[in-house]
């Protein structure tokens, strides 16, 4: 892992060097059932954001006996805006799924039925992990396999330089960064190719819900993963939500969706 940009497992404490530089509510959590679970759920956040985010989905899985896990991915979580202007345009694609990779080695070193969610960039990692055969089942909201097409005109023409780009504060509370960053935009980029490319390899029953109204991943994402997933896919929608599905109007019934999802497959 020394290569890459430094993440944070849900399996250990947080150390004390980085309390004071990461959001406190957008630490790494490790949600434990009682009596003790031989299942759990690792969850991923999405772009710019943070564990935050992920957590009510390891919450309601918590309420069926799943243990849930949520990571803080690299470049991701500083609560200084110098930290995150540091930190965010040196993700990579292949920091991000190694990182995965080795939050998954700690989890089946615990545990029976590992599952995995993801949201948004989250989501096409999460996919990617199914496509290796890493995971026993999957769940995604609103993947990010298709960047918006503003994004990717944006990236052609500066995806080579370090240029952050404004945006606006979410209508709900997510600690999130207040900026986009064409490198970090690159890796995301990669990211929704990779995974996208690899569909037709997963086997492991997934979960797929999204909503027509989500105005940063296109639907069309579904139509993709129909095409390559024609025998293991349950497809939801969810359309009095936008894009930050988890957190929306929506919200706790796409959590229990998913927990369901999770606790039927784990039996």
């Amino acid at each position: 892992m020394s290569e890459h940009l430094r993440y944070f497992s849900g399996f250990e404490s947080l150390a004390v060097e980085w309390t004071d530089k990461i959001w406190s509510r957008g630490v790494p959590f490790w949600l434990r059932a009682e009596p003790k679970s031989n299942r759990v759920v690792l969850c991923l956040h999405g772009f710019t954001a943070t564990p935050f985010e992920v957590r009510p989905v390891a919450q309601a899985c918590l309420s069926r006996g799943l243990d849930g896990v949520g990571p803080l991915l690299p470049g991701h979580g500083f609560q200084e805006l110098a930290d995150q202007k540091l930190f965010f345009p040196k993700m990579t694609a292949e920091g991000m799924l190694s990182a995965v990779r080795r939050e998954l080695e700690l989890a089946r070193s615990h545990y029976e039925f590992v599952g995995i969610f993801g949201h948004s960039m989250g989501g096409a990692i999460a996919l990617k992990m199914a496509a290796e055969g890493r995971v026993d089942a999957c769940a995604v909201t609103a993947p990010a396999l298709k960047l918006p097409p503003r994004a990717v005109i944006l990236l052609a023409l500066f995806g080579w330089a370090n240029i952050s780009i404004p945006t606006q504060p979410k209508p709900f509370d997510n600690p999130v960064y207040l900026f986009d960053n064409s490198r970090a935009g690159r890796a995301l980029q990669q990211l929704a190719r990779i995974a996208r490319s690899d569909l037709s390899s997963i086997t492991c029953p997934v979960l797929a819900i999204h909503s027509h109204r989500d105005d940063l991943v296109s639907p069309v994402v579904i139509n993709w993963m129909e095409k390559q997933l024609p025998n293991n896919l349950d497809v939801r929608w969810f359309d009095q939500s936008g894009h930050v599905m988890i957190l929306d109007v929506n919200g706790e019934e796409i959590s229990q969706a998913i927990a369901d999802f999770f606790s039927q497959r784990s039996i």
